[in-house]
């Protein structure tokens, strides 16, 4: 249910390369990042729930979340990551509950994160009880390695999500999560019984 071992444990030994620390129980492979999302938000959102995306972002975040019934609140991206006074003020103001974000060669702009930023965003996030998902769909294109803030978080309060749709083919259906184990065996059990198992 959790996906191949042998691929989860290839998953595992690059987020080491990164700095994560993380064992089996906090990985599951999906059928897309996309599912990834859904997954995450299925198990975390309820209708009325309010979510904070990049502004300009990925416009399939957006439908998604629209989907699930939830308040979208933009918040301006910049070329060193999300604006972090806006950032902070739209968490005194409406505190959400989770926000969707790429870290490295963000969709659309291009940017990423700096370190001076997202340790800016981990803080007020800790402060504000937030729940960060990471989407890392990109992170094979980036020439640099630049900070990501499950590395910087431990997958504590950041979930880090991706796929290799954009870097080996979009026919290959098939992403993952990665997570407090705690979650993950919430959303393994969704995963059964929304698809009826996980990525073949």
């Amino acid at each position: 249910t959790r996906g191949s071992l042998a691929l989860r444990r290839l998953l595992l030994g690059r987020f080491a390369e990164e700095g994560i620390e993380a064992s089996g129980d906090q990985l599951l492979l999906t059928g897309s990042g996309t599912q990834a999302i859904d997954l995450i938000c299925r198990y975390l959102l309820r209708p009325g729930d309010t979510v904070l995306v990049d502004d300009p972002g990925y416009f399939n975040f957006q439908a998604l979340l629209r989907a699930h019934r939830v308040e979208l609140v933009g918040i301006p991206y910049t070329p060193t990551g999300p604006d972090t006074v806006a950032f902070e003020a739209a968490l005194a103001m409406y505190r959400p509950r989770l926000y969707v974000t790429n870290s490295a060669l963000h969709n659309p702009t291009g940017a990423s994160l700096s370190p001076q930023t997202a340790h800016r965003i981990l803080s007020a996030a800790t402060a504000y009880d937030l729940t960060i998902v990471e989407d890392d769909i990109f992170a094979d294109f980036e020439p640099v390695p630049t900070p990501r803030m499950a590395a910087l978080d431990g997958l504590d309060r950041v979930i880090r999500i991706g796929s290799f749709s954009k870097t080996l083919s979009a026919s290959i259906r098939c992403g993952y999560i990665a997570a407090r184990a705690d979650w993950i065996e919430g959303l393994v059990d969704l995963q059964v019984a929304t698809s009826f198992g996980g990525p073949s």
